[in-house]
């Protein structure tokens, strides 16, 4: 049975080092299965997973540098084409331990900006288009991909492309009746401050392309 050398960063913080761990791959293996067999092995180990489907966005991490959802991650992809598969924490998030981090921050943003549809009285039946336009930021799973590999997300005051595309998808949604607040909140986040380098439709698991969904914000503003 085929082998995969595993290089997991080890730490409470962004402290610590790295630990190396040989697994047995099988059939049908992701590289979160192989996470649950060293864990088997060293209980020390701490990473988040739920749906183990690419639905809840929870297992996202670094994979050789490249934010992936590791539940999705065939381990027979990585076997000839790496000597080591080095999986670290999110960028630009607190890690709690090992490969898991804080997430808080977004949930509470999410609160903070209203990120939900406030429905005008009447109701108002969307077209075709008009569903497919909000489509996009509507399959954000919150995994924060894109908010971890984002180069300008280290300006604090600079929202993200996670949350812009939550902006872009009720903005551009004519049952909401603040929407023109939506629209503000972008521009009060630094839209205009976007790099428009796209890395953050390079990341997305759920291809929402961000970068895309700003660059129409961008039009509007």
């Amino acid at each position: 049975m085929k082998t995969l050398k595993l290089k997991i960063f080890r730490g409470n913080g962004r402290e610590g080092e790295f630990k190396t761990y040989k697994v047995e791959v099988e059939e049908g293996d992701t590289l979160l299965s192989l996470l649950q067999k060293v864990k088997e092995e060293d209980e020390t180990l701490s990473f988040r997973q739920f749906c183990r489907a690419g639905i809840c966005g929870t297992c996202a991490v670094e994979v050789n540098g490249f934010p992936k959802l590791i539940c999705k991650e065939r381990a027979k992809d990585y076997l000839y084409s790496f000597k080591e598969v080095i999986l670290t924490p999110l960028r630009n998030f607190k890690v709690i331990k090992d490969l898991v981090c804080e997430h808080e921050r977004t949930f509470k943003l999410m609160k903070e900006l209203k990120l939900h549809l406030e429905p005008l009285r009447e109701n108002i039946p969307l077209r075709p288009q008009e569903v497919k336009e909000i489509s996009f930021g509507s399959d954000c799973i919150l995994c924060n991909a894109c908010q971890s590999y984002c180069p300008q997300i280290r300006d604090e005051k600079y929202l993200g492309p996670l949350f812009f595309a939550k902006l872009h998808r009720f903005f551009k949604d004519r049952r909401d009746k603040e929407k023109d607040r939506k629209l503000n909140l972008a521009l009060e986040g630094k839209l205009f401050f976007c790099l428009s380098c796209n890395k953050c439709n390079n990341v997305c698991p759920k291809e929402v392309k961000p970068a895309d969904l700003i660059r129409e914000l961008f039009s509007e503003g």
